[in-house]
């Protein structure tokens, strides 16, 4: 109960009132989307930039423990695109979105808020290690399956994947952690007025994200397709955090704030971008809504057990 009433409760509660201030109208939707801008194009950025410029980063990649999420999140992936197309007899498109859905992570709106109030500033490294990589990996394979399902529509699969990579790769979050790495690894390291801005910056991330986040669920909700999207969600919020849980603890041996960091980054509910993909694609609309919904709902008691379970104090 005190993990519930010191960390999740705040966390979540920050979430309910950017929900409830959006579903009363105190807040509109052109401030919904200038925040979310600030959150995504600014603020976490430039929080990247800081923390990973002057982190002490480890001397060897940790393969092991990148191995052990994205193992799990590949595996998830390919279970969820397999029970849809088997299971729920859905086309490709669905089926792509499926595995998506159960597989990415709201790492931004509230994985990151949630695992720094948890660990704070230990699990800053660790917990952008993961987030490096993360988009990079899922936007590029998802987005090559979906334009696999469209090839009879689009001669030229280069003319959509060059553009998709080059919007990546000019991403302002991936952005913030390259350069970041750059003034870490050049030794230049970040100081005075420019440290000083991102630390501003860095403290509006928490609560501007969670409002943020809250105000998207409005957009979202139970829209149909409960069964398939119930289990996206035990496969998100469950299944992922378990497997990445045994791989980090019992085959590679990682260390616990890393493990926990990982698993708990795993738990969080289904990204907002699942719902981007399927309306871009006009695919499987009503198993990303439903499922973004619920998981986030859900994952309030789940991520209260995990955190009781690693004894989080």
């Amino acid at each position: 109960m005190e993990i519930v009433l010191e960390i999740v409760l705040p966390v979540f509660g920050v979430v309910v009132l950017g929900y409830l201030a959006t579903y009363l109208g105190w807040f509109g939707g052109e401030s919904e989307s200038g925040l979310a801008k600030f959150v995504f194009d600014f603020a976490v950025p430039l929080m990247l930039l800081r923390s990973l410029a002057t982190a002490e980063l480890p001397a060897t990649i940790p393969w092991g423990y990148l191995t052990s999420y994205y193992l799990s999140a590949a595996l998830i992936y390919g279970m969820g695109f397999c029970i849809a197309r088997y299971a729920f007899e859905r086309p490709l498109g669905g089926q792509v979105i499926t595995g998506f859905g159960c597989a990415f992570s709201n790492t931004v709106l509230l994985g990151l808020p949630l695992v720094l109030t948890t660990f704070g500033e230990a699990a800053e490294l660790p917990f952008f290690i993961l987030l490096s990589v993360h988009g990079l990996c899922f936007f590029t394979v998802t987005t090559l399956l979906l334009e696999v399902g469209r090839q009879s529509e689009t001669p030229s699969l280069a003319k959509k994947i060059l553009p998709t990579l080059r919007a990546l790769l000019s991403n302002p979050i991936l952005l913030g952690i390259l350069a970041g790495l750059a003034l870490n690894l050049s030794g230049i390291g970040l100081s005075g007025p420019p440290e000083a801005i991102c630390a501003l910056m860095q403290q509006a991330v928490t609560p501007c994200a969670l409002f943020s986040l809250g105000a998207s669920l409005t957009r979202y909700g139970i829209a149909g397709r409960l069964g398939q999207s119930m289990v996206m969600v035990a496969a998100k919020i469950v299944l992922m955090p378990l497997l990445v849980f045994l791989l980090a603890r019992f085959v590679f041996r990682i260390e616990p704030l890393w493990t926990m960091v990982a698993v708990m980054t795993a738990a969080q509910p289904s990204g907002v971008m699942t719902y981007i993909f399927a309306k871009k694609y006009d695919e499987g609309e009503a198993i990303a809504t439903t499922s973004i919904f619920l998981s986030t709902t859900l994952s309030m008691v789940t991520l209260s057990i995990i955190l009781y379970l690693f004894n989080v104090r």
